[in-house]
């Protein structure tokens, strides 16, 4: 795109040049009149252009587009199944995590039972 806006530049720049020349000129009005009708063809032609690389670049701006709507859905996409995929690589960590939890929680309670007998056993003999 840096290309076609250089020459978009130069284009536009030639014609404003050459508009300038013309008008600048010391000429007659007869002269001035016969130069800008030689002219003509060379603008219309060039406005022409102009056009058709608007044209071009409104294309590849609606392509480019498209094609980024495409890239972010696909990556998107491809977000998704990683976590996905992570989510399943961890679920048996998380199940053997809660087993451990269950087990620490029932010799906790094995212990504060234990504790309470001793208490028991204690007081109960004073």
């Amino acid at each position: 795109m840096n290309k076609k806006a250089l020459a978009y530049g130069i284009l536009i720049g030639g014609v404003v040049g050459a508009a300038t020349a013309l008008l600048t000129a010391p000429l007659s009005g007869k002269e001035l009149r016969n130069q800008v009708k030689d002219a003509k063809g060379e603008w219309i032609r060039i406005a022409q252009d102009i056009k058709e690389d608007a044209m071009e670049i409104k294309d590849s701006v609606t392509k480019l587009s498209i094609e980024g709507k495409e890239i972010i859905k696909e990556l998107a996409s491809d977000v998704k199944l990683a976590v996905e995929e992570w989510q399943r690589d961890i679920e048996p960590n998380k199940d053997a995590m809660r087993e451990e939890m269950r087990e620490i929680q029932h010799t906790i309670a094995q212990l504060e039972q234990k504790l309470q007998e001793e208490k028991t056993t204690v007081s109960s003999s004073k």
